[in-house]
């Protein structure tokens, strides 16, 4: 692996900090840990290797030769927007670990004292990140990095309005209670597919049914197919925008790494 292929890898450009590397560094290995790849433990290995090796070759680049090592034509636009994006998806996540860690995704318990003032928390770190975001949209910046900024904001705002759903079931036999049954089993599989995918060491115990993502997607969609008229079709779609812009951006992050496999099929 020569110098530049291990910036593209990590997709790191100069000037940066030994700081800003080992940041990065975390990151990719918390995304490639074996734990989130449960069904490609060869790619998860495969990947740790390439990271090791290119983190080791921009350290030294870094202690040594410096930014000078590197031809600076080949990043000429907005250096920092690397650290940005990470900075925006940091606070997102952490807004996210604070959701699921007090059981927020349980309205009932949202507007009780403590439970609220963590929601609201949530809510801000999120809202957070999505403004580093949106402080880039209008910078020039290279089609990859402008489609990763736009794919987080669009998760980003999904989940904030997976956060805004307010609604409680009430059992009464109708045809909006055969819609819920499918709306509650879609939304516990997708919160238990954003656990397992974003924090698997707090969730190692959380074990995902086979093909989670499509149980998922096929429960939100029998809502909106089969009941229509249901009045969980709003919920159930925000749920479902969920769900795909999630998939979206984890398969770019997949194709970005130079491995084209569907994220959205091994899970």
């Amino acid at each position: 692996m020569t110098l530049s292929e291990a910036l593209s890898f990590m997709r790191i450009s100069f000037p940066t900090t030994l700081p800003d590397l080992e940041a990065t560094y975390r990151s990719l290995i918390k995304q490639y840990h074996p734990d989130r790849n449960q069904d490609s433990l060869q790619w998860s290995h495969e990947m740790t290797l390439r990271l090791n090796e290119a983190y080791t070759l921009i350290r030294e680049a870094l202690t040594t030769g410096g930014p000078e090592a590197v031809n600076p034509v080949e990043h000429p636009i907005h250096p920092r927007i690397y650290s940005e994006l990470q900075r925006a998806w940091h606070k997102i996540e952490n807004g996210i670990h604070l959701f699921y860690t007090f059981g927020l995704e349980n309205p009932h318990i949202r507007q009780e004292g403590p439970f609220h003032i963590k929601f609201v928390l949530a809510q801000k770190q999120i809202k957070q990140g999505k403004k580093i975001l949106e402080q880039w949209k209008h910078e020039p910046l290279v089609p990859e990095d402008r489609e990763e900024l736009s794919l987080q904001e669009s998760f980003c705002e999904a989940f904030l309005q997976n956060m805004r759903i307010q609604k409680i079931f009430v059992a009464d036999g109708s045809i909006h209670h055969k819609a819920y049954k499918h709306y509650y089993n879609g939304s516990r599989l997708l919160d238990a597919f954003l656990k397992k995918l974003l924090f698997p060491e707090d969730y190692s115990n959380l074990i995902l049914p086979p093909k989670c993502a499509t149980l998922c997607q096929q429960e939100f969609l029998t809502v909106l197919l089969h009941f229509h008229q249901s009045t969980w079709v709003g919920e159930a779609t925000i749920k479902l925008a969920l769900l795909e812009s999630f998939i979206n951006l984890m398969n770019f992050r997949n194709d970005r790494d130079s491995f084209n496999r569907s994220f959205f099929h091994r899970f």
